[in-house]
C-alpha cells in the first residue's frame, strides 16, 4: 500500500508571534503504521523543534492510506483513509472539532470515523517540547479533494482553527489518477467492513473503530 507521512509543527517563536513551518513530504512508505511509529514521529518532530524554541503550543503527525486496487478504491466510494494524531500543551483543545480540505475555494470536511485521546510518555521530548495531550483519529477523505491544489486543516476544540496539517495534492496511484471523476457520487457510501479491513491492514495496534456516527454523516449528506 502507497503511503505518504508527513510532520507538522506550530512553533512559538521568541517574540510571541506564531508560524507554521511544515516539513516536506516523507517518501511514500509501505507496510503497516503503528501507534509507536507515530510517537517516533513526533519524538524527531520535538527534538527538532528544541533545536529552535523550547517549546511550542501544538503539533502534528498525519499520514494517509490510499486503497490498494481498483476494487477496494470502489469499496471505500472513491475514499482515502486519514490518519491524524496532534499533540498539545492545553487539553482543551482536544478532541478536536473538525478535520476539511481548503481547495479551490472549496472547504470540504472530512468524515470523522473515530478519535482517541492517547498518552505522552512523561520523559519524552514530545511531553516537554509539544505537550502531554495527544488524540489520534481515523477520517475519510474524498480522493478528489486530496488530489486537488489546497490544505488539510484541523479545527481545535478552542483557541486554534484552519491549522495546516498537510500541503495538498498527494500523488495517488496510477488507477486512481486515471480515474476521469474521483469526485465520490452524492449518495455513495461506502462500505464500512471494507473500512475496517483496510485500517486493520495499515495501522496496527491501533483501537478499531465504530462506525455509527460515520454511517450517520454520509446518510446526512445523502438527504442534502
Amino acid at each position: 500500500m502507497r503511503r505518504i507521512a508527513v510532520v507538522l509543527l506550530l512553533l512559538l517563536l521568541a517574540n510571541g508571534a506564531l508560524a507554521q513551518i511544515m516539513s516536506k513530504p516523507r517518501p511514500a512508505t509501505r507496510g503497516a503504521v503503528s501507534p509507536a511509529d507515530i510517537a517516533e514521529r513526533l519524538e524527531k518532530s520535538a527534538k527538532e523543534t528544541a533545536r529552535i524554541v523550547p517549546s511550542a503550543a501544538r503539533g502534528s503527525a498525519t499520514d494517509f492510506a490510499w486503497p490498494m486496487s481498483p476494487e477496494e478504491y470502489a469499496a471505500t466510494a472513491k475514499h482515502v483513509l486519514v490518519l491524524v494524531s496532534v499533540v498539545t500543551q492545553d487539553a482543551a483543545e482536544l478532541p478536536l472539532r473538525r478535520v476539511h480540505i481548503r481547495a479551490g475555494g472549496k472547504d470540504v470536511e472530512l468524515v470523522r470515523l473515530s478519535h482517541e485521546l492517547v498518552g505522552v510518555a512523561k520523559g519524552s521530548r514530545t511531553f516537554s517540547v509539544l505537550g502531554p495531550y495527544r488524540e489520534d483519529g481515523f477520517y475519510l477523505a474524498p480522493a478528489s479533494a486530496m488530489m486537488a491544489d489546497g490544505y488539510l486543516q484541523a479545527d481545535f476544540a478552542t483557541r486554534r482553527s484552519d491549522f495546516n496539517l498537510y500541503k495538498l495534492p498527494v500523488t495517488a496511484p496510477d488507477f486512481i489518477r486515471s480515474d476521469k471523476n474521483p469526485e465520490p457520487l452524492p449518495d455513495s457510501k461506502p462500505d464500512l467492513a471494507a473500512v475496517r479491513a483496510m485500517i486493520m491492514r495499515e495501522y496496527k495496534g491501533f483501537k478499531p473503530p465504530t462506525f455509527d456516527r460515520a454511517m450517520s454523516l454520509f446518510v446526512e449528506r445523502a438527504a442534502l
